[in-house]
């Protein structure tokens, strides 16, 4: 009875000693579970915000190249295009031929003078024309008026008959023969571009 008791008592204390250890382990091992949980989620969240903004942006690559076409959606897409093109080329225009109004312009070195009164009156007149409507050309096609299309058809078509037409007139100063490619392509642009708004207003409107 006193080995059972003896025993008994060594196990007590051999229970006792290992409590604490065990007790401390039990405390420690639900700890670092938790941190591991925690550093497994953390990973897998930034994986997770790495794939989803990865194909964010795949998706927007795909959308913009399947919403981007060359050939224009209707008229007054191909009208948007032919404006945003042609209003900073006509700015330009004007600002280059604006100094020969003061005998310092292109024309004016072409044709030898320092002023503008002595231009000839055809060459005084294609450079107002351009000085002048350049301008109002480029601000009527950035605002999408019918002012602007006026302007570019004037400028256009001037370029075009005293280039192939009247070389002579103009004479010493001269139209650029890309100019004139350039001028013709324009016009008939708009045309074309004008035809195919006033086609589908009319379908629209039946």
């Amino acid at each position: 009875m006193l080995v059972i008791i003896c025993s008994s008592y060594r196990d007590i204390v051999q229970l006792s000693q290992v409590a604490p250890y065990s007790g401390a382990m039990l405390a420690y091992h639900p700890v670092s579970i938790a941190v591991r949980t925690r550093t497994t989620h953390s990973r897998h969240s930034h994986a997770t915000s790495r794939s989803v903004v990865a194909r964010a942006s795949e998706e927007d690559v795909e959308g913009a190249a399947s919403t981007f076409s060359l050939v224009p959606a209707d008229a007054q897409d191909g009208l948007s295009r032919y404006r945003a093109v042609l209003a900073p080329l006509f700015f330009a225009g004007g600002a280059l031929h604006a100094p020969d109004v003061f005998g310092a312009g292109p024309i004016s070195n072409v044709c030898g003078v320092s002023a503008f009164t002595d231009l000839s009156t055809a060459l005084q007149a294609l450079t107002l024309l351009w000085a002048v409507g350049g301008p109002v050309a480029g601000v009527g096609l950035l605002n999408a008026s019918f002012v602007g299309d006026i302007a570019v058809t004037a400028i256009a078509s001037t370029e075009i008959i005293a280039g192939i037409d009247f070389p002579n007139v103009i004479a010493p100063a001269s139209i650029p023969t890309p100019i004139l490619y350039a001028q013709i392509i324009n016009l008939t642009s708009l045309v074309a571009l004008r035809a195919w708004e006033s086609y589908e207003n009319r379908n629209k409107s039946a």
